[in-house]
């Protein structure tokens, strides 16, 4: 096998530097980096990845004890644990299953004290954790146990299931149900703070007059104790499940146990519970549960408590139950119909394959009008014209614009449906639903700017080396203008064609007006520019207007130049490795989710922190006829369920409690900070003493402007000059 010393001999280089390159340290030019990746490569030299551990400060193995994978609390945990683990490549961890066998978990322990383990994660099935400190000679700080909690254990994190028997009890009290069957997982004298403790106490309050009876199994007795309930004298009226699994069972058990109907089942969950009639589902964050824990893991140690119990439960940002509501048809005996006006975008998209249940539910038949943004915006210029639309998506930027003119105020929507703006932040409803105090709308695909870039390339070592050995400073994702002017013409003139590890450095899409205003306002924003000043007129502030657009001239000269609409193929080209960073509107990344370059993608707020908002919201138009319709349309959509699934399917949404869905931030990982940059946003559609104006055509005279400069038909003064003219005349007239 080669050596170090054979690698630094066919490598021409020292044998400090083969270590240093091989170990990712030292000061070592790009020349000597690319020789010994060469030569260990030629000689099938694999670095020693354990040696390199131990080397590392926070070099360690981390052992999980987990009875199963079969259950969803112990396989979303674990998938949740995985995930948040790439984060620390230099660590290592290995998965025992117990099957919730006490020799087996002994066993277990024992390769694990051999192993060298530094760290350990269980849920156990022994009754006392003492024999964890005495068998592996770790320190308690270094155990964690989760949902169970066995005597003598320093550190427990579990679920906090409040929130669940809650929303469970709140239910079972209005029902008609007298004897309530509950089925629970066998912990044994392990039950401390449990789901099925918290359910008693609850039921005890919430619902005194209902009787119930306890079943409990383990997960291999399961299938058979669920037969045991629809075998006794009396048989329960309604069911709670402590897991999905145990729920399944269940309606096997009545199916060819019992000779009526299954009766209802109410049970904790994944966050994407089967949706089926009488099955109501809590959605858990068994994966927020692992994240917590693999934070507290990489805490350093003096930063843990080590004296006393460290507990901690972890809540849902939800306390929604999930379930197969039924229908409420309409009475009209004619076919009810909504005709929506809206653009394409995943939103849409996303929305297209959720209306059938809509239709189902109520009867209702919603059709889309899918149009380009400038035909919408006609549309809604001359509505009058148009009157046949009932439904409006109108984008954020124009919103305000039109809202008083076009739109029902959202009080007047059939009984009302100013009640669901409560699910979005004042930000969010600010910008996409009141006008001068008034709801007029309800945010639709709320969006915000973000940075998205090539994880690879600001973590390549020889691109680290090149960066540092031309500019002098490092390789870092950029916080502000300078630094991605500078980051981007290092790459652009890096660039190789075809050449995956040479991308060009970004982008500018110049095929529309709109599109070049938008590239320019957030580099004027991030300089402390403003469109409206204290004269309340929409304006460019000199001379800093000019030295802006000076900086995005310079801009264009070194990133690709796109004639598309849209920014489309921008992303269309980041998804194909062609850019090393795009910054763009954040739905219009939610495709690139399901692409091979997902894993490489990072995210981080725009350079200047102040992005500008995007997407639209949702009104109802003036000429509609049909609000009540319109009513149960905006309670369905904007229910939790719809929501996450809108989300899932591609679409955006800045409703707040999407967070509390794992699986949206696993899919879609940009999400959660997303939420805060569009709370944080700028997009100046109004002026502050109430008056509108319209900034649709404020951007599209901007956008002219910038592209006189760019085919050299005005200087920079010249445009800034013409900008501001136009601005005055034009954006002030009548609607």
């Amino acid at each position: 096998m080669a050596t170090i010393k054979d690698i630094a001999k066919l490598a021409g280089v020292s044998h400090g530097t083969v270590s240093n390159v091989l170990n990712k340290r030292g000061n070592v030019s790009v020349e000597k980096i690319e020789a010994v990746y060469k030569a260990a490569k030629q000689m099938g030299y694999q670095l020693n990845t354990q040696a390199q551990l131990l080397r590392t400060y926070k070099s360690q193995k981390i052992a999980i004890l987990l009875p199963q994978l079969v259950s969803d609390k112990y396989a979303i945990f674990f998938n949740s644990f995985r995930q948040s683990m790439a984060q620390y490549p230099e660590i290592t961890y290995d998965l025992f299953l117990t099957d919730d066998l006490e020799t087996t978990e002994l066993d277990a322990l024992q390769k694990i004290a051999a192993g060298g383990y530094r760290q350990v994660v269980a849920v156990s099935c022994l009754q006392d954790a003492t024999i964890y400190f005495d068998t592996l000679k770790l320190a308690a700080s270094q155990i964690i146990f989760i949902y169970r909690q066995p005597t003598n254990a320093y550190h427990f994190f579990t679920l906090d299931y409040s929130q669940a028997t809650d929303a469970i009890c709140q239910q079972i009290a209005t029902s008609r149900s007298q004897l309530v069957g509950i089925f629970s997982d066998d912990h044994g004298n392990l039950e401390n703070a449990t789901f099925v403790s918290e359910l008693q106490n609850n039921l005890k309050q919430k619902a005194p007059n209902k009787k119930f009876i306890i079943i409990r199994a383990s997960n291999d007795e399961s299938y058979k104790a669920a037969f045991d309930f629809f075998s006794g004298e009396q048989i329960p009226d309604l069911f709670v499940a402590e897991d999905i699994e145990k729920a399944s069972f269940l309606t096997q058990a009545s199916f060819f146990g019992s000779e009526g109907d299954c009766p209802a089942i109410f049970a904790l969950s994944g966050n994407i519970p089967p949706i089926l009639k009488g099955l109501h589902c809590f959605p858990m964050n068994y994966a927020q549960l692992g994240l917590e824990v693999v934070d507290e893991l990489m805490r350093e140690d003096h930063e843990k408590k080590t004296a006393g119990t460290n507990t901690a439960y972890v809540r849902n940002q939800s306390g929604n139950l999930y379930t197969a509501t039924s229908a409420i048809i309409t009475d009209n005996k004619s076919d009810p119909t909504l005709n929506l006006l809206i653009l394409p975008s995943p939103s849409t998209n996303a929305l297209k394959k959720l209306l059938p249940h809509f239709y189902r539910q109520t009867g209702i038949k919603v059709n889309l009008a899918v149009y380009p943004y400038d035909e919408v915006y006609q549309i809604l210029g001359q509505l009058h014209l148009h009157p046949y639309y009932d439904l409006l998506r109108i984008d954020m930027a124009c919103f305000p614009w039109f809202a008083e003119r076009i739109l029902q105020p959202l009080d007047k929507v059939g009984r009302g449906v100013t009640d669901l703006l409560n699910n979005f932040s004042l930000p969010t409803q600010q910008k996409y639903s009141l006008v001068n105090d008034t709801a007029y709308a309800m945010p639709f695909d709320a969006s915000a700017q973000m940075l998205f870039y090539r994880k690879d390339l600001f973590e390549d070592p020889i691109l680290k080396r090149m960066y540092y050995e031309k500019t002098g400073q490092e390789l870092i994702v950029p916080t502000s203008f300078t630094e991605y002017d500078q980051v981007t013409q290092f790459f652009t003139e890096l660039h190789e064609e075809g050449e995956f590890l040479r991308p060009i450095g970004a982008s500018t899409t110049l095929g529309s007006a709109g599109l070049i205003a938008t590239e320019y306002l957030l580099r004027y924003y991030a300089a402390g520019g403003k469109l409206i000043s204290n004269g309340h007129i929409p304006r460019l502030e000199m001379p800093l207007a000019g030295q802006v657009l000076n900086e995005y001239l310079h801009q264009v000269s070194m990133t690709e130049n796109i004639h598309n609409k849209w920014w489309s193929e921008s992303v269309e080209q980041f998804e194909q490795g062609k850019l090393a960073m795009l910054i763009a509107y954040m739905n219009l990344f939610n495709d690139v989710a399901y692409s091979n370059i997902f894993p490489k993608i990072g995210f981080a707020s725009v350079p200047g922190g102040i992005p500008q908002l995007g997407g639209g919201a949702l009104g109802v138009s003036r000429y509609s006829q049909k609000t009540h319709y319109a009513e149960q349309f905006y309670r369905w959509l904007y229910s939790p369920i719809v929501m996450d699934h809108l989300i899932l399917l591609g679409g955006n949404s800045n409703h707040q409690d999407f967070s509390h869905n794992q699986e949206i931030c696993y899919r879609y990982p940009w999400m959660p900070l997303a939420y805060q940059e569009i709370n944080r946003g700028i997009r100046e559609s109004s002026i502050p003493n109430g008056k509108l104006f319209n900034l649709r055509q404020a951007e599209v005279i901007i956008g002219q402007g910038i592209t006189n400069v760019v085919n050299k038909i005005m200087t920079i003064d010249e445009t800034i000059e013409y900008i501001n003219q136009r601005l005055l005349v034009d954006t002030q007239g009548e609607r």
